[in-house]
């Protein structure tokens, strides 16, 4: 176990499922952070995954506690921020990974299935930062990573499809607009607010599915563990200085996205044989973003 995180109160929400949320809250617990789990899905025998990876957690060493709160409901984003501050006293990160997908044409799609998308990826992300920003505004510091996904800007054709899920790749466009102008309105907080773009198999993206053919290699680790490290840099406060990004993750490949109106231009990848370490991240990201 390290110490990056020593102190620190985190709420990861999905984060009790085999995929990118488990990860991301089994490593902040491993850095010390005291992890809040949100998850309401329940296995196949009917146990609640956040419990189980709470169990999972403290039997590392570890501290988290469990919240089978609803995010798609705004009381469900303000009990979850309550659960951290009556367990840990405050909230320094918030990782909103939770998400929904499944393949449909466009004009099959179901009101009902379009709401679920929405509901769960943008009011959900929206839900839980509303609850836990002006706990971060008070003690002006905190972390927000926000899930989005290639699926923003590459439709079915990167993927050899024939249709995907116009809905999904709406709200993860979305996101990325989200994410970019809380980081702006937050700056002078101390609040920092990045976007995550992964590349796994997962539970929700299982092998089967075709990956996505654009100009990112096609990673050769393609377990969740290998995205968690990105997201526990950022949550450090050695990126006390990153902010508004868009970060690619996914087996050993990062990449930091560019953009029109903002330097550095072109995207910039960087590849690791093996799983990045957040001291690595510590001494290459800054580096490559020029910040001091």
């Amino acid at each position: 176990m390290g110490d990056n995180l020593k102190g620190k109160s985190a709420i990861v929400t999905g984060g009790g499922s085999a995929g990118i949320g488990g990860a991301v809250s089994s490593l902040l617990a491993a850095e010390g952070a005291s992890v809040v789990v949100v998850d309401i899905a329940r296995d196949s025998e009917g146990k609640s995954m956040a419990d189980k990876k709470v169990e999972e957690i403290k039997k590392a060493g570890g501290t988290a506690v469990a919240s089978l709160d609803d995010i798609t409901t705004m009381r469900g984003g303000e009990n979850i921020t309550n659960t951290a501050l009556k367990n840990f006293g405050k909230v320094d990160i918030l990782v909103n990974v939770a998400g929904n997908f499944w393949l449909v044409p466009t004009v099959e799609m179901t009101e009902k299935q379009w709401d679920s998308i929405i509901a769960v990826h943008m009011k959900g992300t929206f839900s839980c930062i509303k609850a836990a920003l002006p706990e971060m505004i008070k003690q002006k510091n905190g972390r927000i990573i926000n899930f989005s996904s290639r699926g923003a800007f590459n439709g079915p054709a990167a993927a050899n499809l024939i249709y995907t899920n116009v809905a999904y790749n709406a709200v993860k466009a979305g996101i990325l607009g989200f994410t970019a102008a809380l980081a702006g309105e937050q700056k002078n907080n101390g609040i920092t607010v990045n976007a995550i773009l992964p590349s796994a198999v997962t539970p929700l993206f299982p092998a089967d599915k075709k990956p996505l053919e654009d100009n990112l290699p096609v990673p050769q680790q393609v377990g969740p563990e290998y995205v968690a490290p990105m997201v526990a840099y950022l949550c450090t406060d050695s990126a006390q200085n990153i902010t508004g990004e868009f970060f690619y993750s996914g087996g050993g490949d990062i990449c930091i996205f560019g953009r029109p109106l903002r330097m550095p231009g072109p995207h910039t990848l960087i590849h690791n044989q093996g799983k990045w370490t957040i001291e690595e991240l510590k001494q290459i990201i800054p580096e490559l973003l020029g910040i001091s």
